[in-house]
């Protein structure tokens, strides 16, 4: 969707500048960036098409954000999940919220948009999400004052209203929808945190 493209890039570059803003007014930097992989699963349904059978994949996951409160952040998270064995994969951008609930535990949400393909033996699936949603959860287990390595969970599901679908014949334009969950270790630099 093209408005949650335009909102990205406009969260990310207000982020940057905030962020660039703090760190050079203020050691207490709000900036918060992680990076992980990990593993999960996806399932993709076709209303026509694909077979709709749950795929193990590997996950890497990037978080860029913005510490409002130490206890409340803005994010833009990218997933990814490569199918393992074959050329398929599930994929979100997604803009929200993380909020620690108890000590370094947080859990996260966001609306976001999804990206899915697959491949199996009787054709490509290939289509973008309608909105969707992703919510997660983590626990920031520091290595020094500002460097943790973050354990985490992510859900992320959505239909999809345009799935193109191509068996080597005509192009087959159908709907569906594709759910996935992964988790995974993920280097964290935190440099506001909560007393």
């Amino acid at each position: 969707m093209k408005w949650i493209v335009r909102y990205t890039l406009i969260v990310a570059m207000g982020w940057t500048l905030a962020a660039t803003s703090a760190v050079a007014q203020d050691n207490a930097s709000h900036v918060y960036f992680t990076g992980g992989i990990g593993g999960g699963r996806f399932t993709p349904k076709c209303d026509t098409g694909c077979f709709g059978t749950a795929m193990n994949s590997n996950s890497m996951m990037l978080v860029l954000g913005y510490h409002m409160t130490p206890r409340i952040r803005g994010e833009l998270m990218w997933l990814w999940q490569p199918a393992t064995g074959v050329r398929s994969h599930a994929a979100s951008i997604s803009v929200g919220l993380a909020a620690y609930v108890v000590g370094n535990l947080y859990v996260r949400g966001g609306v976001s948009q999804l990206d899915l393909s697959v491949e199996d033996s009787i054709g490509v699936s290939e289509g973008k999400s309608k909105p969707g949603f992703v919510v997660g959860a983590g626990y920031d287990l520091f290595l020094s004052h500002k460097f943790a390595i973050t354990p985490y969970v992510n859900f992320f599901s959505g239909s999809i209203k345009t799935l193109t679908y191509d068996n080597g014949g005509p192009t087959v334009t159908t709907s569906g929808s594709v759910t996935a969950i992964s988790g995974g270790i993920s280097f964290t630099y935190r440099a506001w945190r909560h007393q």
